[in-house]
C-alpha cells in the first residue's frame, strides 16, 4: 500500500538526500532503498516516538499473569521471560534480584531424612531460596524449632550480605548452647546460604523468535545470539549499562553499537529495572534495530510495573 504526503517526487528525493547527508538514513547497496541508521533510530526514539497503549487482549494477559504471581516470585520471574517473548516475538531476558542485597524475612528448617536439612529462606519481597545442608550431630524436631526461632530473631531485618559477613558476631553467644550442631553449620556455610552462590541469575525466552527475524537468517548472526544467552557475565554486563538513551524514568533504549557488545552490534535493547523490596532486578528485550519501539517500551514498562507491585 502506498502513502502520499502531498509531496512531489523531486521533493521526496531532496528530503531523502538531506537525511542521508546528515547520517539519519543510508542504503546497504547502491540500488537498495534507504534504511534508518543508528543515528536515525536514536533521533526517532528521543524526539519523535510517541507512547503506545497496550491492547485490551494484552492487558488481559498481564492481569492473568499478575494473579499467577501469588504462586511465588521465582515462578513469576521465569514466566515473565516466556510471556514477554511471546508478546514481543523477540528475545526476552529477566535478571533476578540479587539475594545478597535483600533483607532477611524468615527461614524454616525441614528434616528431609538422614543427616540432611532443607533451609527455606524467604526475603522481605517474598523471594524464596532453598539450600540443603548436612548436620553431623543427631537432631530432633525440638532442635529444629529452637534453632529456627533463634536464627529468625537474630537475622530479622538484616541484609543477607550483612548476615554472611557478620555471622560469627551474630551467633557467637548461642553456638555453645546448641547441642545439635546446626548453628555451627550456619556459621561455617554462611557464604553458601546467604550469598548468591549457585543461584541462577537470569531467565530468557524467545530465542526461537530471533531465528525468524531476517537479520538473523544468516547462521553466523543467529549464533551470536546463542552466544549471548549462554554467557551469564555478558548478559549481566549488557543490562548493567546505565547509558545512553533514557526515554522514560524507568525505561532505557540502547541501539546497536551503544550496547558495546559485538555479538549484538545490529540489535537494540529495551530494558527497565524493577525492585522487590530493596533488591533490584532488570527485565528487557533484545531485537533488531528496526523493532517496534513504542510497543516494546510499553511491554517492558508494564512488566516492570507489575513486578514492582509485588512488594
Amino acid at each position: 500500500m502506498a502513502y502520499s504526503a502531498g509531496l512531489s517526487s523531486a521533493t521526496v528525493r531532496s528530503v531523502m538526500q538531506s537525511l542521508e547527508k546528515k547520517g539519519y538514513i543510508d542504503h546497504v547497496h547502491t540500488s537498495s532503498g534507504r534504511v534508518p541508521t543508528e543515528v536515525g533510530y536514536r533521533f526517532y526514539v528521543d524526539s519523535l516516538m510517541k507512547s503506545q497503549r497496550l491492547t485490551k487482549k494484552e492487558q488481559e494477559v498481564f492481569n492473568a499473569w499478575t494473579e499467577s504471581m501469588n504462586r511465588g516470585v521465582n515462578d513469576a520471574i521465569q514466566s515473565a521471560s516466556v510471556l514477554l517473548s511471546r508478546l514481543s516475538n523477540l528475545l526476552a531476558i529477566v535478571i533476578a534480584p540479587k539475594y545478597a542485597d535483600s533483607v532477611f524475612r524468615k527461614l524454616e528448617l525441614v528434616d528431609i531424612g538422614g543427616d540432611k536439612l532443607l533451609i527455606v529462606l524467604t526475603i522481605l519481597s517474598g523471594l524464596i531460596k532453598t539450600i540443603t545442608i548436612e548436620v553431623k550431630n543427631p537432631f530432633s524436631i525440638t532442635d529444629l524449632h529452637n534453632v529456627s526461632s533463634i536464627l529468625n530473631e537474630r537475622f530479622f531485618g538484616l541484609k543477607l550480605s550483612e548476615i554472611a559477613s557478620n555471622i560469627n558476631e551474630v551467633l557467637s553467644d548461642v553456638e555453645a548452647l546448641d547441642t545439635s550442631g546446626i548453628v555451627r553449620v550456619f556459621i561455617d556455610s554462611a557464604d553458601d546460604i546467604f550469598e548468591d552462590v549457585q543461584v541462577r541469575r537470569f531467565y530468557f525466552g524467545g530465542a526461537e523468535y530471533m531465528a525468524m527475524q531476517p537479520e538473523f537468517a544468516d547462521l553466523k548472526n543467529y549464533k551470536s545470539i546463542i552466544e549471548l544467552i549462554e554467557n551469564e557475565d555478558m548478559i549481566i554486563h549488557l543490562f548493567d549499562q546505565e547509558e545512553p538513551g533514557i526515554i522514560q524514568p524507568d525505561v532505557k533504549i540502547r541501539i546497536g553499537s551503544e550496547n558495546k557488545i559485538q555479538q549484538i552490534a545490529s540489535c537494540s535493547v529495551v530494558s527497565a529495572n524493577y525492585n522487590l523490596g530493596n533488591a533490584k532486578g532488570t527485565i528487557g528485550l533484545v531485537g533488531p534495530t528496526r523493532m517496534n519501539y513504542p510497543k516494546m517500551v510499553a511491554l517492558v514498562e508494564q512488566f516492570a510495573n507489575r513486578l514492582n507491585q509485588k512488594n
